[in-house]
């Protein structure tokens, strides 16, 4: 598997999906984004804006990225 940011994102937004026991359209919904979007994120298909990835924070009250 590719070892890149975009699937990184990816990864760690599945990761904390399943820790809060919400599924993609209630974070979609919550984030202001169609539930598409989100899941071409989720595929590493797309790269998200820095605009998007605080959205996502946002909605999940939680840091996505986190710089050392």
């Amino acid at each position: 598997m590719e070892n890149n940011l975009r699937t990184q994102i990816a990864a760690r937004i599945k990761v904390i999906l399943t820790e809060k026991g919400l599924k993609q359209q209630e974070l979609a919904d919550s984030a202001g984004m169609s539930k598409s979007y989100l899941s071409r994120i989720l595929h590493g298909t797309i790269n998200p804006t820095i605009e998007t990835i605080e959205q996502l924070e946002k909605a999940l009250q939680t840091h996505i990225i986190i710089i050392p």
